[in-house]
């Protein structure tokens, strides 16, 4: 009888020292981050931020959680024992973004340059053209101006590049979002009731007001999963104060 009090109060123990929710809070360069997705690699449950950058996740002493936000480089933390009451997380920003945008750059202008070329471009000119040139037939005699004034817009803009256009966006499908929910390690039913706080029987509902905006299906791509995430946080909340 005294081996069996020992072993139940020694499991008592053990639930309450490593069963427990760790609480924290995420900041990035300019404070608080909100749709920070955390996982807690052992037991494969994630969860997200709150508006203040805040989070709760079921852990022990030991787990290793991860951090990962799409402007972020991701980050890993081993569960210890001064991390029980609230802790602090910071991530740092990506240095290189450069593909997830469109840059569209005027050329950079230098004026020793520019008056070389324009000078050159002048003395060509005027030896083609003397006409162009002429003094006008007016009493001060002034030089034609408006033709300088055209030959010089026309040297600003000879070599300006076209404007890149980005990639028509292609919207995700039916078919794709039930394979996404399906299939997907981190985006699932758990994901849909304990992050988006979404019922399972309203997943239906969801999907179409997902279909609704017209999602790039580019987000599907691993490189820009937590993107997608971001997106399916936000439209979550939409459509909860929608119902």
């Amino acid at each position: 009888m005294r081996s069996l009090y020992f072993f139940l109060l020694f499991g008592c123990f053990s639930l309450v020292s490593f069963a427990q929710n760790f609480n924290g809070a995420v900041y990035g360069s300019k404070g608080t981050l909100e749709g920070v997705v955390i996982k807690n690699q052992r037991t494969k449950r994630i969860t997200t931020t709150n508006g203040e950058g805040a989070f709760t996740i079921a852990a022990k002493v030991g787990d290793s959680l991860s951090f990962q936000f799409f402007t972020y480089e991701d980050r890993w933390l081993v569960l210890d024992e001064k991390d029980t009451t609230n802790f602090v997380v910071e991530l740092i920003p990506k240095v290189n973004l450069l593909d997830e945008v469109f840059l569209e750059a005027d050329p950079i202008f230098k004026e020793e340059t520019f008056t070389k070329s324009f000078t050159s471009d002048m003395a060509i000119d005027i030896k083609k053209y003397p006409e162009k040139y002429e003094y006008n037939n007016n009493p001060n005699g002034n030089i034609n101006f408006v033709n300088i004034g055209k030959r010089l817009w026309k040297l600003i803009t000879k070599n300006k590049p076209p404007k890149v256009k980005p990639p028509p966006k292609i919207p995700i499908t039916l078919d794709q979002y039930l394979y996404l929910f399906k299939e997907d390690q981190v985006i699932n039913d758990s994901f849909l009731v304990e992050t988006l706080h979404i019922p399972l029987d309203k997943k239906p509902l969801f999907i179409d007001f997902c279909i609704s905006q017209q999602l790039d299906a580019a987000l599907l791509e691993e490189k820009r999963k937590f993107l997608l995430i971001d997106k399916l946080v936000n439209l979550s909340k939409e459509f909860l104060e929608l119902r």
